[in-house]
């Protein structure tokens, strides 16, 4: 079954997609290496393709930079430094770097493992956590933090999406951090971030980020405290209207009263945790990744013990996890892209990664005013043709 739309025999129709449109690049293979087989996801800057290693057959995940930014100096040094900072990184709770290249026509790419599982969106909408399994989840978090911090690698970017969970089959989770895209390398001088920006997703943004402060450790144990408040409310913290105004919100709103959010159903040391990581001076917040995943375990053992027979968790609200496409940078005019379930979240996006979307319906009697204007202007319409007939 052919894809191709007819075309008028004699006449070649001008395509008007982008160098660069996702779809393009499906079914390229890269250095005779690597065959792009899917769009996975996509950003800004690059787009993330489930490929396949032809030497051994092997799946894996391709983030390329679009075509139509390699000629940008600034935009190919940003993404290189993506892969400088993930080539440093081993760790079972990081995703792991392959190999990177720029094949014959200048395009740009790194490989990466193929993570198997769900994002952590996808998990909790699905609710297959229970309480206990998402303070692991989280705890598996802070352990690829506790590296990436000690290389100086501040993440920035922590959200759903970007963690993906796999089942194992002892029935044990096992967690990956993805995409380091905006990552800070402290240890090297790049200020590649135009004048005014703010790296990262405004829904997650660390209070002293807004005012351009330098990224710390801290910084993404803010944003693990917008996720876990999430994860166990079904809702973000703060929202509003356009990214300026969330960004203000992290810095001069007080936190929502998670108690009565949550009710009985979360345990007080968990709701205290989730204070501590989410104060707006850094200091006041946990010392590190490794103080904070100690007292997620400690906190999962206790609550396995006292209810060994737990259901999974299930949020009071759940907009924070609907699947939601990521919000696209409009570079080439490109449009995020329909995915289903299974593929990204993206999301998200974000969005910069927003994680949620907001409806906007018109009431019902604005609907009836314009109607009856609309028959209005018809009936006059007709009377005045009939005048000029007659």
């Amino acid at each position: 079954m052919s894809t191709r739309p007819n075309q008028p025999s004699g006449r070649r129709r001008e395509t008007t997609r982008p160098m660069d449109a996702p779809q393009v690049l499906v079914g390229r293979t890269l250095e005779g290496r690597y065959r792009l087989d899917e769009v996975l996801n996509t950003g800004g800057m690059g787009i993330i393709f489930s490929a396949t290693q032809l030497s051994i057959g092997r799946r894996v995940a391709v983030k390329i930079l679009r075509p139509s930014l390699t000629k940008n100096p600034s935009l190919v040094e940003r993404f290189q430094l993506e892969v400088e900072t993930v080539a440093q990184i081993a760790h079972p709770n990081v995703v792991k770097l392959i190999d990177t290249g720029r094949d014959s026509t200048g395009l740009t790419y790194l490989v990466m493992e193929f993570v198997e599982g769900k994002t952590l969106r996808q998990a909790l909408r699905h609710r297959e956590l229970r309480l206990s399994d998402i303070l692991r989840v989280f705890a598996q978090v802070c352990d690829a933090l506790i590296e990436t911090h000690g290389q100086q690698i501040i993440h920035r970017d922590l959200k759903f999406d970007n963690i993906m969970i796999q089942r194992m089959r002892d029935g044990s989770i096992h967690v990956k951090l993805l995409d380091f895209g905006v990552a800070k390398l402290l240890s090297q001088d790049h200020n590649l971030t135009e004048g005014g920006q703010v790296a990262g997703t405004p829904a997650i943004v660390a209070p002293e980020l807004v005012d351009g402060a330098e990224p710390t450790a801290r910084s993404d144990l803010y944003s693990l405290g917008v996720l876990l408040f999430a994860s166990f409310a079904g809702r973000l913290p703060f929202t509003a209207d356009n990214d300026l105004e969330l960004m203000r919100a992290h810095k001069t709103e007080p936190l929502p009263n998670v108690r009565k959010i949550v009710g009985d159903q979360v345990p007080e040391e968990v709701v205290d945790l989730t204070y501590e990581l989410l104060a707006k001076d850094p200091s006041h917040r946990p010392r590190s990744a490794h103080a904070t995943a100690r007292r997620l375990r400690r906190m999962a053992d206790r609550f396995d013990e006292q209810f060994p027979d737990a259901t999974a968790y299930v949020p009071p609200e759940s907009v924070a996890l609907e699947q939601t496409p990521e919000k696209i940078e409009k570079i080439s005019g490109i449009k995020p892209i329909d995915t289903d379930d299974g593929n990204s979240d993206r999301n998200g996006g974000g969005l910069f990664g927003r994680l949620f979307s907001r409806q906007v319906v018109a009431p019902m009697s604005v609907v009836a005013g314009l109607f009856s204007i609309l028959m209005i202007l018809v009936i006059a319409l007709i009377y005045f043709l009939y005048q000029e007939l007659m």
